[in-house]
């Protein structure tokens, strides 16, 4: 939407920038006439020229967004199958500190049984 206004707005900016240029020229009114039917058919040009230039841009901005999903959907799969790797590689590690952590506890239990008793004593 934001293209299709910049357009309206560039063409009628030059149109009225041109007749505003050639009407306040001091010039007679079949040069002028004649003036007008030669910017006419220059803006002409320069208007088919623009929608060519405006739907190569439409299409360049449509496939930049294609790529751009498949890039991210790549990215993506890729850093899934990185993050199950890595799971895979520090498994064995998690298992060993759960290990060690069941270890740390049942002491902590056995010191805190024997204070206990010695306390009692």
């Amino acid at each position: 939407m934001k293209v299709k206004s910049l357009t309206y707005g560039l063409i009628i900016g030059g149109v009225v920038g041109s007749v505003a240029s050639l009407l306040s020229t001091p010039s007679s009114g079949r040069e002028l006439r004649s003036q007008i039917k030669s910017k006419k058919e220059d803006w002409g040009e320069v208007f088919e020229e623009m929608k060519v230039h405006l739907g190569d841009l439409k299409d360049s901005i449509s496939s930049l967004s294609q790529e751009g999903k498949e890039t991210v959907q790549q990215i993506s799969k890729d850093l899934q199958a990185s993050v199950k790797q890595w799971q895979a590689s520090t498994e064995p590690n998690n298992q060993k500190l759960q290990q060690e952590i069941q270890l740390i506890q049942t002491k902590i239990e056995e010191l805190e049984n024997s204070l206990n008793n010695t306390n009692k004593n």
